[in-house]
């Protein structure tokens, strides 16, 4: 039992367990790249966990066994880093308190929180991708919402949008003040309304609102096309633990960057009194 404890704590353990991981994203780019599989990561990316082994447009299997090797990967990782985190806790224990230890420790603690907030974004709220909608339109969304979009504002030439599916326009060339206003409804009362430009999303609480693309009219061609107004086409996102996320991750590298200040002034072990070396051998 001890050495089985030793073992999932220790250093060499987090070490292969990243080797395997670091090979495991590397084939997973190439499956990307593949012309066969690209739909798939396509599906992967547009809706969420649940949906995407539930839904009709599933992905192929081998996704499917790269994915759960993935989390998989992951698990164990998660497994390293409790063991980690509760050998450093004994040691803090004991009496053995060296404040890079205890910085360490909180790094450990906030990566997995981290950690477990990535995961967490992978099942709980929802995705919709490629919302197509003109002026005045809306979109049902769940809890008995709905997402309206009123003035759709292109100043750009129009002819730009009429281009076939493999010639869609770079965002860089389009003006940045083109964008869609959205309003967010309850009830037929609206709750939020802002705009949605390129490479600025609308957010409301825990829903972000992403400009995608603009859709040319119907009526491509004839007279009054550049008059017409286009569509849009949007994603709309509710990530209940982003905003967690977003705050404990500049937490981990501020955490991360003081225990290289510590231990490098210090010597490698936190203290400033002492050339004492810590004992090593486990931990991430």
């Amino acid at each position: 039992m001890k050495r089985t404890y030793e073992l999932l704590s220790s250093m060499q353990f987090t070490t292969v367990i990243l080797a395997v991981l670091v090979f495991w994203f590397a084939w997973g780019l190439l499956l990307a790249e593949s012309p066969v599989y690209e739909g798939g990561f396509k599906i992967m990316n547009s809706v969420l966990v649940p949906v995407w082994f539930s839904g009709d447009k599933q992905p192929p299997l081998l996704l499917k066994v790269w994915f759960v090797g993935l989390c998989s990967g992951m698990l164990i990782l998660a497994v390293n880093l409790v063991f980690c985190s509760w050998n450093k806790l004994i040691r803090l224990m004991k009496g053995n308190v060296l404040r890079s230890r205890m910085v360490m420790l909180v790094i450990h603690v906030v990566f997995g929180l981290v950690a477990l907030g990535h995961f967490g974004s992978f099942l709980l709220g929802y995705r919709y991708e490629n919302i197509l909608l003109r002026e005045g339109q809306s979109f049902s969304l769940p809890q008995g919402y709905s997402l309206a979009v009123g003035e759709v504002h292109f100043k750009d030439d129009m002819k730009l949008l009429n281009q076939s599916p493999n010639e869609h326009v770079p965002l860089a060339v389009l003006s940045q003040g083109n964008f869609c206003e959205v309003a967010f409804l309850r009830n037929g009362e609206t709750q939020a309304q802002g705009r949605a430009y390129f490479m600025k999303p609308f957010t409301w609480k825990d829903i972000q609102v992403t400009l995608k693309r603009f859709t040319p009219p119907k009526e491509k061609k004839g007279p009054g096309f550049e008059g017409r107004t286009p569509s849009v086409r949007l994603i709309v996102s509710r990530n209940p633990v982003k905003g967690l996320v977003l705050f404990l991750f500049p937490v981990m590298i501020a955490g991360i960057a003081l225990y290289l200040v510590m231990t490098w002034r210090s010597g490698g072990n936190g203290n400033h009194k002492a050339p004492l070396q810590e004992p090593g051998g486990h931990g991430m």
